[in-house]
């Protein structure tokens, strides 16, 4: 086993990982050859017994074990940190399961940022009773006054937006119209990822954004 030239291969490519700010190319094939590199490592014994070359070949499975972990351990904070800033990167260079790391968490930030700006539009909503009207202020002033009686729901108007004032979550059937990424839901739970054609029942606050950006249309029931 070349166990110096399969060392440094993989010791290259963590200190280019290290050094750089962008993620470095990982294939899977070249991720199997350094999970199948680790596993050598730590299943090589010599036959012949040697202190000096078991010293040294324990230093070897030490380092090239500390070097795979942190090697992987600095692609996930760079894929994270990248989500958090909604920074794209070149899925190409992701294995399986760090695409999905990278794709899962910026669709919930999206559906987090979503569903938070629709509740902080509701608080304004409830902040500006005013005369039986309901009073937005609004920088676009595209909000229109609907009164609303003792036994009405709570509804604002907008040219491009409604939203309902309800305590319980209620839910909506809606038809993607195109493949849709998967998204958090505002009971928490997690929903998609959609192709087109797919029929789902999700929260109604969420069914709006998605319709509003064409992803779907609602399912009128007879």
């Amino acid at each position: 086993m070349a166990l110096h030239k399969d060392y440094e291969k993989l010791y290259q490519h963590w200190l280019e990982e290290f050094q750089q700010t962008d993620l470095t190319e990982l294939t899977p094939d070249l991720f199997i050859y350094y999970k199948n590199t680790l596993n050598s490592f730590n299943e090589y014994n010599e036959q012949n017994k040697n202190e000096i070359k078991e010293r040294l070949l324990q230093s070897y499975k030490e380092n090239i074990n500390f070097l795979f972990k942190d090697f992987l351990k600095i692609r996930e904070i760079k894929i994270i940190n990248s989500a958090l800033a909604m920074k794209e990167v070149n899925l190409d260079n992701l294995i399986e399961a760090e695409k999905l790391l990278y794709q899962n968490l910026v669709s919930s930030i999206k559906g987090y940022k979503k569903v938070k700006k629709i509740s902080q539009f509701e608080d304004v909503v409830k902040s500006k009773v005013e005369n039986g009207f309901e009073s937005v202020i609004e920088s676009n002033n595209n909000f229109k006054k609907v009164p609303v009686s003792d036994n009405q729901e709570t509804v604002i108007t907008s040219d491009s937006n409604i939203i309902d004032d309800k305590d319980k979550v209620d839910y909506v059937l809606i038809r993607f119209l195109k493949k849709t990424p998967p998204l958090v839901g505002i009971d928490l739970i997690n929903y998609g990822p959609f192709k087109e054609e797919d029929i789902a029942n999700i929260p109604q606050k969420n069914a709006k954004i998605l319709i509003i950006e064409k992803f779907a249309e609602k399912i009128e029931l007879p």
